[in-house]
């Protein structure tokens, strides 16, 4: 009778053949999506960091990173899950070991430009010459990703997130927790990070947008002439918003919906608005338009301090009420909760311009949430700031990665797909390797639903590639 090894009535042996098998037999998708992009012929070019000759070159750190992060690594240790499968260099990954894959992060680190940051003041440092480079490398991804659809428009949704982080090199944020607290700039239309901006925990959220907006802009193809810039009251800054208003020659055009400061001036000139002058604010379900609990109206409402120039037509004021569900006064007493979008589109109807700035919760949720939880975003590993920001882009250029992947390869059905499902269904597939007659064969269980599925996406990145 055989004995059991465990609950199950089977016995686990170790295979001592010298077969090579891989449980990532997926992954081997986001090398050749990385490749396509061009983004081995992009990395050397903006980051010269070897002075030497070595066994790894830049290229080969970042494709390592973009890999470990696609596959569910989180920290420099799972490195090693990769550098031991015996099938992965076979295909082309050349992982490097934890310790060298810390050391490639921490030269991008320059301590001398972090002079003036101390903890009870907003600092946002000049970021180093890799860092630079890193943002480049992003920027060749979004133009090979979008060259074959010369896009005329582009949604950006703008917002910060906060990296919990316990470390003493970290400032507090405005949540009472130790932390950093980075921007993100989406390409909606695209599902794309164009822009980045790792920042530290103290530094509020509406400090210098302006520069974020800009990098984003540069970051766009040029056929993009139309900008539709949506965020919360953070980028309800003057300066901003003077900046998005203005004519520049060779500069896309920016409409923007942003949500305003409720201040006193506003709820005040909210409060008089006769009661017929407030819309029923629907919004689409399974069931077609419903009518909840909230309303919205136009404002007349010019700012104490106006950012308009001379002869600039003025901004648009939308307010929206929240009634209770039931009649009664909400908690501080009040009739009705007031907030307020400001906006320079005033070709659209306003029940239509307020759903559309409100979709942006639905994007950038979506992106903070894979960023920390599906990817390597939620803890910051390193001691280093400017290690840190740049282990922040390398995730950043991982979602563009794969987020291109599913685009370029995979049925538009899965494009909205989880990454954590992306594991499961293609990723962490097991496969087989053969090398036989000078070629490479990666074997895949028959019968295996993700098998056409693989097939045919890497027939579409071969396509994708020589366009």
């Amino acid at each position: 009778m055989n004995i059991a090894q465990g609950l199950l009535p089977f016995q686990l042996v170790e295979d001592t053949s010298h077969v090579l098998i891989t449980s990532f037999g997926g992954l081997p998708l986001v090398m050749e999506t990385f490749r396509a992009l061009g983004l081995l012929q992009s990395i050397p070019k903006h980051l010269p960091f070897q002075k030497r000759p070595g066994k790894y070159e830049e290229a080969d750190y970042v494709e390592s990173f973009i890999s470990v992060f696609a596959a569910g690594g989180d920290c420099f240790d799972d490195f090693q899950l990769l550098r031991r499968d015996p099938a992965l260099p076979k295909l082309g990954l050349k992982v490097p070991s934890p310790e060298s894959a810390r050391f490639f992060v921490n030269a991008f680190h320059e301590e001398e430009k972090l002079l003036g940051r101390i903890p009870h003041e907003a600092f946002i440092p000049e970021e180093t010459e890799g860092l630079q480079g890193l943002e480049k490398v992003n920027r060749d991804l979004i133009h090979k990703a979008t060259l074959g659809e010369a896009p005329w428009r582009a949604t950006i949704d703008m917002d910060a997130l906060i990296i919990e982080s316990d470390k003493r090199e970290a400032f507090y944020t405005y949540q009472g927790d130790r932390g950093y607290q980075p921007v993100i700039a989406y390409w909606a239309e695209q599902d794309l990070v164009v822009a980045d901006q790792f920042r530290d925990g103290n530094v509020p959220a509406g400090t210098r947008l302006r520069e974020v907006l800009q990098k984003a802009l540069r970051a766009l193809p040029s056929t993009v002439r139309l900008v539709r810039f949506r965020s919360d009251a953070a980028a309800y800054v003057h300066e901003l918003l003077d900046w998005c208003r203005e004519e520049i020659p060779g500069r896309p055009r920016i409409e923007f919906a942003i949500s305003a400061d409720m201040t006193e001036e506003l709820r005040a000139v909210i409060q008089k608005l006769p009661e017929e002058a407030w819309n029923p604010l629907r919004k689409v379900n399974e069931k077609g338009w419903v009518i909840g609990r909230k309303e919205w109206a136009e404002v007349e409402f010019v700012p104490t301090k106006s950012s308009r120039k001379k002869g600039m037509k003025p901004d648009r004021y939308l307010a929206i009420r929240i009634r209770p569900a039931q009649g009664e006064l909400f908690a501080d007493g009040n009739r009705y909760h007031y907030f307020a979008v400001v906006s320079n589109m005033w070709s659209w109807e306003g029940e239509r311009l307020l759903g559309w700035q409100r979709e942006r919760c639905g994007t950038k949720e979506k992106v903070i949430d894979v960023l920390k939880n599906d990817l390597a975003c939620g803890s910051v590993p390193c001691k280093r700031f400017f290690a840190d920001a740049a282990w922040f882009r390398l995730n950043v250029l991982a979602y563009n990665v794969l987020a291109v992947m599913k685009r370029q390869s995979l049925p538009c059905s899965w494009w909205a797909i989880r990454l954590k499902a992306l594991r499961f269904h293609l990723l962490h597939v097991a496969g087989r390797l053969i090398v036989h007659g000078r070629r490479i064969y990666l074997k895949i269980a028959k019968g295996h639903p993700s098998f056409p599925l693989y097939q045919e996406a890497r027939k579409k990145l071969l396509i994708f590639s020589s366009a």
